[in-house]
Order: structure tokens, then C-alpha cells, then sequence
């Protein structure tokens, strides 16, 4: 999978801010996911996650759960991945992502199914389940982090202590 979006905000070629993602990405299943309900008050959790080629965010969970609820009320949202260090502050490479967040049906669902399949091969794996993701109707729903901006660091392909902050471009 590659990314198929750009980036602005850096003299570093898009290739590689694109590859640096994706190996962060590929390299690690979970994410911390910061949602804020309609008050404002936050609320984090972590969410096994697969990447879109759009640099979006695909996660399944609950909307019932505090964050999917807080999703419905307020798209905006906040993300961090990262990879445990080699040794303390050394090598360090993470993101953290900001964007809008919700469940997805239809053809969006279509492409967080696929992507979230892809990478978690053992997910939906009958006709019912995929057809209930699809439309909405299972106990847990599709959801999509559409990131729109990034703090990267990833000391051993883009230099030490060099925090890129992004936007993303489609």
C-alpha cells in the first residue's frame, strides 16, 4: 500500500514522508485515539487501526463505547503512534495526527473494510459480517480517521530530533 496523498510543510521529498508513515505504520497495530464529546471534555482509548492509501486512519469499534459516541458529536480528533525506542531518547519515530473521525457506511465503509481486512486478515470474514459493516447494521461499526495534519519524527530515515509538522494534501 502506498500513499497516494502529499504533504506540506517540509523541504523532505513526499517519497519520503510517505515511506517514513508507512513504515511507522506497519510497524506497530495500535493507536491512541483522543476523542472530546459535545462539552469538550476528552477522552482517549486505543484502537487496533489499519492505514488507507489516503492517509486515512480505519478502525473498527462500538459506537456505544465513549468514543464513538464523542465521534458522532465532534468529528475532530487526535491520534499518536509511535515504536518504542532502542534506548531512551534514541532513534525515536512516531506521529501524532490530528483530522475528523466517524463511522463510515457504503462505499467509505467499502475501503475501511478492505484496508482493515488487508491488514487484520482473520476480520469479517463471512458474508454477513461484511455486509452488516457495510451498512451500518452489526453491533460494532467501521470508523475512519481522516488525517488532515501530522508531527513526524523518524530519527533514523529523516534526521535526529527533526519534528516535521505537516498538512496533509489530496
Amino acid at each position: 500500500m502506498a500513499l497516494s496523498v502529499g504533504f506540506e510543510g517540509t523541504d523532505q521529498p513526499a517519497s519520503a514522508i510517505a515511506d517514513s508513515v508507512e513504515a511507522i505504520a506497519a510497524s506497530t497495530m495500535v493507536l491512541s485515539l483522543a476523542t472530546a464529546d459535545a462539552a469538550g471534555t476528552p477522552h482517549a482509548n486505543m484502537a487496533f487501526f489499519a492505514l488507507g492509501s489516503a492517509f486515512d486512519l480505519f478502525f473498527v469499534s462500538e459506537p456505544g463505547t465513549q468514543h464513538g459516541q464523542n465521534a458522532s458529536a465532534r468529528a475532530s480528533a487526535s491520534a499518536a503512534i509511535w515504536l518504542p525506542p532502542p534506548e531512551y531518547g534514541e532513534g525515536l519515530r512516531g506521529m501524532q495526527v490530528r483530522g475528523a473521525c466517524g463511522a463510515v457506511v457504503g462505499a467509505e465503509a467499502e475501503e475501511a473494510f478492505e484496508a482493515y481486512r488487508g491488514r487484520f486478515p482473520s476480520f469479517g470474514g463471512d458474508a454477513a459480517a461484511r455486509a452488516a459493516y457495510l451498512d451500518g447494521t452489526g453491533v460494532a461499526s467501521l470508523y475512519r480517521f481522516r488525517v488532515e495534519w501530522l508531527r513526524l519524527v523518524d530519527e533514523p530515515r529523516l534526521g535526529r530530533r527533526n519534528y516535521l509538522e505537516l498538512s496533509v494534501l489530496r
